[in-house]
């Protein structure tokens, strides 16, 4: 429908065409003109009126009606006006705020990332193109992820220990802009994000694909179907954050804060997990594939129906956690700690480090339960 409606706008800004449509409003203005005296004069008889009063006011209900359309075509095209120097006014915002954002100050490079996020929150045409543009700072600014911190032949440059200022208000405008439709997902991937503030941020259906996230505050944020594939998320801050069906295939959350994340339905494939804190996390429904949960806080975590085959729970706390009817076949639970959770209807055959007395005598279990 947008390509449609854009073809026809090009189509009809053509001088060909700009002709005709001058034609067609001139003679339009003169039928009207026509069939307003037609009204004007025949109007009285139209109304079966012969009192000379009585007709003088017929005609006066034409002269009122006439003024009327004239107020209300006036009224459109004060509108119109508007709206086309509101736009202009806009572009120039925009135009300017472009300008800032290659100066050598910071001080005027922030000015120009909140001058584009006034933009984007004020007109709906400017939105993608404000997106695009701060994300393509970012991929200016921000260094590259370093994949691999091992020893190098040449001396490395150091990375920030955290994004600089003008980093960090790109990411918070992005983070907060309108929720609209948009040409495409924001893609923040490969970018050294080590230590942002990215709490209670909106960034659903972003691409956060190897990016370093290393002690990154993500409390409370809307991350909902984002990709994070490989991301390193190391000691980052998720607490509250929804991810649901999020993608962490392969991502490094070692020593990372989800307390009371949602992530239902998540694909957390080969993820590490170890040393992780997860009190009350929501888990039902994820992909744990290959998860290192070793020495993982799980204590109170939502699990039900969650397949753990063959995982490494090893050390885990799982104080009360809710694991009915879930699948913990093979999986290694030495040192792992068992009070109070519930295992009604779990399968708990070839457990290694609990015996089934053990399981019984510390979690909940029934006839359902499988050893």
């Amino acid at each position: 429908m947008t390509r449609f409606r854009r073809r026809g706008q090009y189509e009809f800004a053509r001088p060909a065409m700009r002709g005709v449509g001058t034609v067609l409003a001139g003679g339009g203005l003169v039928a009207l003109a026509a069939v307003y005296a037609v009204a004007l004069w025949r109007m009285p008889d139209w109304m079966h009126q012969h009192d000379p009063k009585d007709r003088h006011s017929a005609r006066l209900l034409v002269v009122s009606a006439g003024g009327a359309v004239v107020v209300a075509v006036s009224l459109l095209y004060t509108a119109r006006s508007y709206r086309l120097s509101h736009r202009g006014q806009v572009t120039d915002r925009f135009t300017k705020a472009l300008e800032r954002l290659s100066s050598g100050d910071i001080d005027a490079r922030l000015g120009g990332i909140h001058a584009l996020a006034h933009v984007a929150a004020d007109s709906r045409p400017h939105h993608d193109d404000v997106v695009e543009v701060l994300e393509a700072f970012l991929r200016r600014r921000a260094p590259k992820a370093r994949r691999d911190d091992g020893p190098a032949l040449a001396p490395r440059p150091r990375m920030p220990e955290r994004p600089d200022s003008d980093v960090q208000a790109a990411l918070t405008a992005l983070g907060r802009r309108p929720r609209r439709p948009e040409r495409r997902n924001l893609d923040l991937s490969d970018l050294h994000l080590a230590r942002a503030r990215l709490a209670d941020l909106d960034l659903r259906n972003v691409y956060l694909r190897g990016a370093d996230l290393r002690g990154a505050n993500l409390g409370r944020i809307f991350l909902a179907s984002a990709i994070l594939r490989e991301a390193n998320l190391r000691g980052a801050s998720l607490d509250g954050g929804n991810l649901v069906g999020a993608s962490l295939v392969d991502a490094d959350l070692r020593d990372a804060s989800l307390e009371r994340t949602n992530l239902e339905g998540a694909i957390l494939r080969n993820a590490s997990l170890r040393r992780a804190w997860l009190w009350s996390a929501i888990l039902r429904g994820a992909s744990l594939r290959g998860v290192d949960l070793g020495e993982a806080g799980l204590s109170y975590a939502d699990l039900r129906g969650t397949r753990l085959e063959g995982l490494n729970l090893e050390g885990a706390d799982l104080r009360g956690a809710n694991l009915r009817r879930a699948t913990l076949r093979g999986v290694d639970l030495r040192g792992a700690n068992l009070t109070g959770a519930s295992l009604e209807g779990a399968d708990l055959r070839d457990v290694t480090g609990w015996s089934e007395r053990e399981i019984r005598a510390a979690a909940k279990v029934d006839e359902r339960t499988r050893f």
